[in-house]
């Protein structure tokens, strides 16, 4: 086979990789209902961060973590990278249209203000396969997983 073909091969083999890293676990535990509240620091596309935050509150409000109504001790969220390919961009370049990548920096603080935990989370989707969707529910499951 050629040069080339194996080349192509590679790369695809390469760039077939979709990663969720969360850095820095919490370091003081506590246990819900949580308050809520979500800040966007990280792009400008505000119908898509509108819907990373819904998606974000179903899956903590479905898991009972979080209660509207609650204040302490309370989630604050904030993305602060949100870049998401369009469908037609991861349609029709695949994965030469970038990579999807969500961050967001996650605290737990209680009545008083005080810190009760900080972590971070980093989803990524390098590949042209799944959806915008599909990112941000990994985005809220792995944001609940820390929490529990």
């Amino acid at each position: 086979m050629s040069r080339a073909f194996w080349l192509a091969v590679c790369l695809f083999l390469s760039a077939c990789s979709t990663t969720s890293t969360v850095h820095q676990p919490p370091t003081a535990g506590t246990s819900g209902p949580y308050g809520y509240s979500f800040e966007n620091y990280g792009g400008d596309d505000l119908a898509a961060i509108a819907e990373l935050d819904r998606t974000i509150q179903r899956t903590l409000r479905d898991a009972g973590v979080f209660v509207p109504g609650t204040d302490a001790p309370r989630i604050e969220i904030t993305v602060t990278h949100f870049y998401v390919r369009s469908n037609g961009a991861r349609f029709w370049a695949g994965v030469m249209a970038g990579r999807d990548k969500i961050s967001s920096r996650i605290r737990i603080v209680d009545a008083a203000g005080t810190q009760l935990a900080d972590f971070e989370v980093e989803s990524t989707n390098a590949t042209a396969l799944g959806s915008s969707g599909g990112l941000m529910e990994k985005h809220a499951a792995e944001i609940l997983s820390r929490l529990r």
